[in-house]
């Protein structure tokens, strides 16, 4: 990947300087951001699923049913992004998108003509690793953050339900112990994975802002262009959907337990005073998923990133149109 990100601004530098290409520049440096992310956090990932797993047990959260869900999904998401990868590298190579940069290549006055080939060798694996790492590691963790969200929130269902059998029983201190170690959990989970999902929402908008120029300003190839620039755009849109719904939706259930909590001094008013002190001394502090703990994800996070996607859109779109009618007079 960091060979990739230096050829690219080599070729930025030397061959080309579309604008286009500055995006993805952009792009190949927020995926390698991920991926050095995903390398460095790797002990805590484990850590999380480990801890996840063990709260999951404590409130009998999955049945047969479930788990089987899960796993079909999880291996719906695998074939859905192993896919559109392999289609993205056949694709590309046919679409008439890399003849042109190997036509530049060819034609460049820099490049000493006995080392052209060999360049154009370089530029083509350059072009079959972006295209495969890329989107693997564009791909690998919004997934594993939709899953990871999707059983945080269903960990945040169960204990809602199984807290009124609890204070049926007037079993507080069962309460807030689990409430205590899914805080936990949660803290933890957003620690690690605030910053380097902020990136990967960045490298998403960026990826869309760059099939959407694509789209409305192609490049003279064949048809094979649409298609690929269509079939990018649906990948990060379902990328950006399942990396903010599921975290928002966790936020919604936790604000429910918390308020839950909160509440129990009255569900047992006997116990009023105990239940308010324990509750103050650990309970009390809010928890949410976040982008680098800036932004609290929520549903209106979606609207406002399409929102900015549009409003770019037609600025680069409107300042594209004026550049072509200054060209033409």
């Amino acid at each position: 990947m960091c060979c990739n990100v230096l050829i690219q601004i080599l070729w930025l530098i030397f061959i080309s300087n579309n604008k286009d290409e500055w995006t993805v520049l952009i792009v190949l440096f927020l995926q390698l951001w991920i991926s050095i992310c995903v390398f460095q956090s790797r002990a805590r990932i484990r850590l999380l699923t480990k801890e996840l797993d063990r709260i999951s047990n404590i409130l009998h959260v999955y049945i047969i049913q479930k788990k089987k869900m899960l796993k079909i999904f999880i291996w719906l998401y695998c074939l859905f992004v192993s896919s559109v990868t392999v289609f993205f590298t056949v694709t590309i190579f046919n679409s008439g998108m890399v003849a042109q940069e190997q036509h530049k290549l060819r034609n460049s006055e820099i490049v000493a003509a006995h080392l052209k080939e060999h360049t154009v060798v370089i530029l083509n694996s350059s072009f079959i690793f972006t295209t495969l790492v890329g989107n693997f590691f564009a791909g690998i963790l919004p997934g594993y953050y939709c899953f990871v969200c999707c059983c945080m929130k269903e960990i945040f269902l169960h204990f809602i339900w199984k807290s009124k059998v609890l204070i049926a029983r007037q079993d507080y201190p069962r309460i807030l112990e689990i409430y205590k170690e899914m805080n936990e959990a949660m803290v933890m989970m957003d620690d690690f994975l605030s910053l380097p999902i902020l990136v990967s929402v960045v490298n998403i908008l960026a990826s869309l802002s760059w099939y959407g120029y694509s789209f409305a300003f192609p490049p003279n190839v064949n048809n094979l262009t649409g298609v690929f620039v269509s079939i990018g755009f649906l990948q990060y849109s379902v990328l950006l959907l399942i990396t903010l719904t599921p975290a928002a939706a966790v936020n919604q259930v936790a604000a429910m337990a918390r308020e839950l909590v909160l509440s129990l001094p009255g569900w047992i008013p006997k116990r009023y005073s105990i239940i308010k002190s324990l509750i103050c001394r650990s309970c009390m502090g809010k928890t949410s998923l976040t982008l680098w703990k800036i932004y609290r994800i929520e549903n209106s996070l979606l609207i406002s990133a399409i929102g900015t996607l549009i409003s770019y859109g037609i600025l680069i779109g409107t300042l594209e149109s004026i550049q072509s009618s200054n060209n033409e007079n």
